[in-house]
């Protein structure tokens, strides 16, 4: 990309992430990029066309961000692991926050239309981008049992949830403790759970069935009960 185009694309990014994408016009753009509108015309033949280039730009940016996020990757689910794959996601969020604010945008005012791909059947994406590596995990003895793909998106989710908290929306520190303890606290309930080995509680099925989570009326028990005794007051006179 010449250098016109990436001062245009910058001042786009600029004037989008701060004033919408309707709420900018191609007369902004070339005033803030230092261009005539004619020369934004001669790359773009539309300001959705820039758009469009912009979400591109940035989409392959982020692929090569997240190839770099997963590769070498050994053991997915460790705490090890998991601790690199929140650390990684913190990074390329609070380095590449136009991305998610075009993201944004692009849901408000195009209905998703650029960006849905990017979160179609993700389990699927994780399976073919780390493959064995993820898929090797079912063989571990002390696996649960869960679809680990499934597992892997269900974690990465949280997390970019996070971090976006984090970053956009002026979470400051809105789990009541800083990103490394978070993400050590978060780790550890993924590797863990909430409760000890053995220690859960148990459901009270002597007093809840399965029926719509209400107790089981006893009345019936007790006529029943009420009869029987009945009964072998009249046998024993």
């Amino acid at each position: 990309m010449d250098e016109n185009r990436q001062i245009i694309e910058q001042a786009a990014t600029t004037l989008f992430t701060r004033q919408g994408f309707n709420g900018t016009n191609i007369r902004d753009i070339a005033e803030a990029a230092g261009v005539s509108t004619g020369a934004i015309y001669t790359y773009y033949p539309s300001k959705a066309a820039l758009f469009t280039s912009l979400v591109h730009s940035r989409e392959t940016n982020m692929s090569e961000l997240r190839a770099r996020m997963f590769r070498d990757l050994e053991e997915p689910f460790s705490p090890r692991g998991l601790l690199r794959l929140a650390n990684s996601i913190r990074t390329v969020i609070y380095e590449n926050a136009d991305y998610w604010k075009l993201m944004y945008i692009d849901v408000v005012e195009f209905d998703n239309r650029h960006f849905a791909e990017s979160f179609q059947d993700l389990p699927e994406q994780f399976r073919q981008r780390l493959g064995d590596v993820l898929g090797s995990v079912k063989n571990e003895p002390h696996w649960c049992g869960e679809d680990p793909g499934f597992a892997y998106a269900a974690i990465y989710l949280h997390l970019v949830t996070y971090f976006l908290v984090e970053k956009l929306f002026c979470g400051n520190q809105h789990m009541g403790v800083g990103d490394e303890e978070a993400m050590r606290r978060t780790v550890d309930l993924f590797c863990h759970g909430l409760w000890r080995r053995g220690q859960q509680p148990e459901t009270k099925k002597k007093d809840r069935k399965t029926t719509g989570g209400k107790p089981k009326s006893r009345q019936p028990a007790k006529k029943a009960a009420n009869g029987s005794r009945q009964r072998k007051a009249r046998a024993d006179s």
